[in-house]
């Protein structure tokens, strides 16, 4: 005689669907993950290439001062110096500004 036995009802959907979920989390926060690794990336080349320029005026100041110290004229260097980075002026001497905007 045969009988008639009935198997039981698996249950993978819920765990699939649980494991989707699980694998979609993991997946989304990695690819966060990396974005935000490659900003931090280019957030420190845009350092990189501002310390690079800084390097390079610093490099040219140095020049510039070694060929003062080395024999140059300090007078044109000091009278330099003071127009550039402090404003100053001879007396009696009238400075122009250009104020119109460069376009």
């Amino acid at each position: 005689m045969k009988t008639n036995k009935k198997r039981p009802a698996r249950k993978p959907q819920k765990f699939s669907f649980i494991l989707s979920i699980c694998l979609l989390l993991l997946v989304g926060y990695f690819a966060i993950s990396l974005i935000n690794v490659h900003m931090q990336i280019n957030d420190r080349k845009n350092e990189v290439k501002e310390l690079d320029s800084e390097y390079e005026e610093q490099l040219a100041d140095n020049k510039e001062l070694s060929r003062v110290i080395d024999g140059g004229d300090k007078e044109e260097y000091i009278e330099r110096i003071a127009r550039e980075k402090l404003g100053y002026v001879m007396p009696g001497e009238r400075v122009y500004y250009n104020i119109t905007p460069n376009n």
